[in-house]
């Protein structure tokens, strides 16, 4: 398959973009270029919770996502959905909602969610204002272990110590040619920890309400690494043939944000990724996100996946 090219890729910002329609309800497009197979990724989805968020707390100068943790109970399908907001908690540096989206059996107009629709993904979600936040800061001394090498971003392509990642995956997905991964020249540290510099494949820049979609982007490249990279080349160790189709839900996911992006956002932004057990079809991940000077941006902690393929499909049939 041959990749899209950037002007034929959809927009990230405009694809998590939602409308209200009521009070505590809001209304969004599932884009089909954010999909993987049928289903469109978790990391999107957060990326949809977190633009209802900042819209609905917006009035009260509490626009930006501190803390959210995501539970992902029935999949989601490309198309209209209506988000539902509960305060739970409103405060005055910080507040804390409900979230759910549903897809079944809603309305056009109000009451919107019938009582019967069921919630596909909850969350809970802290928001307030990083810019107004303030308190004791102390020098923990806390740093990456492989601490890994610089790269000049102006020549990614031609860095000594890093090239542009190629694996199968990112051929056969359409939804990762939003992403540019490069990766170290060396390979990674460990089988299960990675390092990644990314950035948007449509020249776009990561803002506040990327951080979700960016933290799913990571945790299956773990599980891909042990895939050969032809139907020629040996099987890593431990790992799986070359035409083995997985699909990677995610259960629940966590953000922890502990640094506010410039207004403008940022072109790039650093992962590394790590799993620590791949064990039955399911695995953990962390994903620590740094901004291109080495700052602390976000956490990020799943419980995902990895299932034969045709779960995702399930019935579902769309052109790719």
């Amino acid at each position: 398959m041959v990749k899209s090219s950037p002007a034929a890729l959809a927009s990230l910002c405009e694809s998590i973009e939602v409308r209200r329609v009521d009070d505590g309800i809001y209304e969004a497009d599932l884009a089909l270029e954010f999909c993987v197979g049928t289903v469109p990724n978790g990391g999107y989805v957060a990326s949809i919770f977190a633009k209802v968020a900042e819209a609905h707390l917006l009035p009260r100068n509490q626009p930006h996502i501190i803390s959210a943790h995501w539970t992902f109970m029935a999949k989601t399908k490309a198309g209209r959905a209506l988000v539902k907001v509960l305060e739970s908690k409103i405060g005055r540096a910080t507040s804390v909602l409900h979230v759910s989206l549903h897809q079944q059996d809603i309305l056009p107009q109000s009451p919107w969610i019938p009582g019967e629709s069921p919630a596909c993904v909850a969350a809970y979600m802290t928001s307030g204002n990083l810019d107004e936040e303030a308190g004791v800061t102390l020098p923990t001394q806390w740093k990456l272990e492989y601490e890994p090498p610089a790269i000049d971003h102006e020549r990614a392509a031609t860095d000594a110590n890093w090239a542009e990642l190629d694996i199968p995956i990112l051929k056969k997905v359409p939804m990762l040619h939003h992403l540019k991964y490069y990766i170290r020249r060396s390979g990674h540290v460990l089988p299960t920890t990675h390092d990644y510099w990314v950035h948007l494949t449509s020249g776009e820049n990561f803002t506040q309400t990327s951080l979700g979609y960016l933290a799913d982007t990571g945790p299956p490249l773990v599980v891909e690494a042990f895939r050969p990279p032809s139907t020629t080349a040996p099987i890593p160790e431990g790992g799986f043939t070359y035409s083995k189709g997985f699909w990677y839900p995610t259960l629940t996911m966590t953000l922890d944000v502990r640094r506010k992006l410039p207004e403008e956002g940022a072109k790039w932004l650093r992962l590394r990724v790590t799993t620590k057990e791949i064990r039955n079809g399911r695995y953990d991940a962390e994903v620590v996100m740094f901004d291109k000077d080495g700052q602390l941006v976000a956490l990020s902690n799943h419980v995902s996946m990895a299932v034969d393929i045709e779960r995702n499909y399930g019935g579902r049939r769309v052109k790719m």
